[in-house]
């Protein structure tokens, strides 16, 4: 016992050493190519925006993307609070869309962390928004980008910063969450949504879960889109070969 004990010490050891603290947390939290965090991300974001508090119009439909999701990555990594610089360049952040925008959820710790908590934080910003002049009491950027009716395409990636997050938290085990969108929201002048009859201004597009399904992929996209291509992503990602490694030699060693 007291062997087995001193092989998990020296895994972890090796795995700080090599990889900083934030490894071992990081491997806790799903990765972006991860088939259940991209479908529950999609899920809230749609439930959010089907449910508007008051009823929208035109709200489109949201599917992932998942060159939005690898660009949500980096900024995390850096464990930084401000937004990406990048994004409002014309043609910079995404191969397809001119500009990309985002928004940022952080705090700790990392065991709390679900986006379903994350979804709801951003959300709840709208009881400080009047859509009929478009005034906000607080801060509501955060609300109308997750409620912005033309951004139809996003991606997120979530990371744990070990040493904290610059201008927020000093937390070891603080949580980022990066969500990037297209088209990008929060443009000056306009409001997120127009309020009317759900569905009343999709147009050709269909109605599904009062928002409009807007049916369009980036051109350069060809892969296939099954959950069992995203799974096979997964089954050979460097988190879980590792993981697996680390678990058959604590068998193998507990075995011998």
């Amino acid at each position: 016992m007291e062997g087995l004990c001193f092989l998990v010490l020296w895994i972890s050891w090796v795995l700080v050493l090599f990889w900083g603290p934030g490894c071992v947390l990081s491997l806790m939290l799903p990765d972006i190519i991860e088939p259940v965090f991209i479908r529950r991300c999609v899920q809230e974001h749609n439930a959010h925006r089907s449910r508007a508090s008051s009823p929208a119009a035109n709200m489109r439909l949201m599917t992932w993307d998942d060159s939005l999701g690898r660009g949500a990555r980096p900024l995390g990594r850096h464990c930084k609070s401000s937004h990406n610089p990048v994004l409002q360049r014309v043609g910079q952040s995404h191969s397809d869309f001119r500009q990309v925008g985002e928004h940022i959820w952080f705090g700790p710790p990392f065991s709390a962390f679900t986006i379903e908590s994350a979804s709801h934080t951003l959300n709840k910003d709208g009881v400080d928004y009047t859509h009929r002049n478009q005034s906000c009491v607080r801060v509501c950027g955060h609300y109308t980008q997750l409620m912005w009716a033309t951004s139809y395409k996003f991606g997120c990636a979530v990371h744990v910063c070990s040493k904290g997050i610059d201008n927020f938290s000093s937390h070891p085990e603080s949580t980022l969450l990066v969500c990037d969108y297209a088209d990008p929201g929060n443009v000056f002048g306009f409001p997120p949504y127009v309020v009317g009859l759900a569905c009343s201004s999709c147009g050709k597009e269909k109605c599904q879960d009062k928002t409009c399904r807007y049916d369009w992929s980036p051109g350069w996209d060809f892969g296939p889109k099954s959950s069992s291509h995203r799974l096979h992503h997964w089954l050979t990602s460097t988190g879980l070969q590792m993981t697996v490694g680390i678990l058959w030699l604590f068998y193998f060693y507990a075995a011998h």
